[in-house]
């Protein structure tokens, strides 16, 4: 299997990646109260979800810190949501204490199992193997019960969701037919696309404006509570949120890990002022972070990991627009 190391920038894509994401969970919430459950847990607003729509969204605690961001997907039957498996053991039991009074089961997906398919021909083999139509749609719900979602920049990919029986019979058809890597390379797009997922390092320490996902259509402010709800509203109608999402790109001997300290420089000296969220490396020793930084930060600073001597990062753009609170 390969690595994101193998290459030295993304413009080495092959046509066609296969990446198993056999470091993430799926979390299955079931039974008749689960949507009514999840809108008073979540940021996002279930209720205008059908059947194979999906968003992003946070859990978050009594103090509006985010406790996870996943990827949330509406089934027939059951809620899925996705989260690097390194933050499920501190996120889940938070969302099950609350379960104990709605008809709700709460559990790690057993029956189905996610990957991502990269590459300008990402599309073309969905449309001939899987379906036509869910290369058009933001995102689609087979019969087989398979979801496939387009995913954002930086190049055309797609999070399939499937059961297992299903997973088994394409994946065994793309072993043949497309380049296997680990899911560094879906953490690496991750990065580009400005979506930063949460791991346990960095677990209730930022309001979900700070991880930019009113950008991402991440939170609704208009669905009524939810734990957590009251400080993400005020950071809104306050102004009270004073920090962003930010990418960074340079140079360094390691990849950046979450939680690791970024510092800006001024005066000739370095000054702590964000956190990673996530870091890749590529390998050329091109390196990529997303950060929790000051919202005034400059395109014209500069920055450094504290725990990687000798590193150099610059800002990198965003690819969407992150308004005002």
């Amino acid at each position: 299997m390969l690595k994101l190391s193998q290459l030295e920038n993304i413009s080495q894509l092959p046509d066609l990646a296969l990446c198993p994401l056999d470091s993430w969970d799926l979390i299955s919430v079931t039974g008749e109260d689960r949507i009514t459950f999840l809108q008073g847990q979540l940021t996002c607003d279930l209720t205008s979800l059908k059947p194979g729509q999906q968003t992003l969204a946070a859990q978050c605690n009594p103090q509006g810190k985010a406790w996870s961001i996943f990827r949330v997907i509406v089934l027939e039957d059951r809620i899925l949501l996705t989260q690097p498996s390194s933050v499920t053991a501190k996120q889940l039991p938070e969302l099950q204490k609350y379960a104990a009074f709605s008809k709700v089961e709460i559990n790690k997906e057993t029956e189905y199992r996610a990957f991502g398919l990269v590459g300008r021909k990402s599309a073309q083999y969905i449309a001939e193997e899987v379906d036509t139509a869910a290369t058009h749609d933001q995102s689609r719900l087979l019969e087989s019960g398979t979801v496939i979602i387009k995913q954002p920049y930086p190049s055309l990919r797609y999070l399939a969701v499937m059961k297992n029986e299903t997973a088994e019979e394409l994946l065994e058809d793309l072993q043949n037919r497309a380049e296997i890597f680990d899911d560094s390379l879906w953490n690496a797009m991750n990065i580009a696309s400005g979506i930063g997922f949460i791991e346990p390092e960095t677990s209730g320490l930022f309001i979900p404006q700070m991880l930019n996902l009113q950008a991402l259509d991440g939170i609704s402010f208009t669905k009524g509570c939810y734990i957590g709800q009251e400080t993400v509203a005020r950071a809104k109608y306050r102004g009270a949120n004073k920090r962003a999402l930010f990418i960074l790109t340079g140079r360094a001997d390691d990849a950046p890990k979450a939680g690791d300290t970024v510092q800006i420089l001024l005066n000739n000296n370095w000054k702590r002022c964000g956190t990673v969220i996530s870091g890749c490396q590529y390998g050329d020793g091109h390196i990529e972070v997303l950060a929790v930084l000051p919202k005034d930060s400059s395109a014209d600073d500069v920055y450094q990991i504290k725990e990687i001597e000798g590193s150099t990062l610059y800002y990198a753009p965003l690819p969407y627009q992150v308004e005002e609170d």
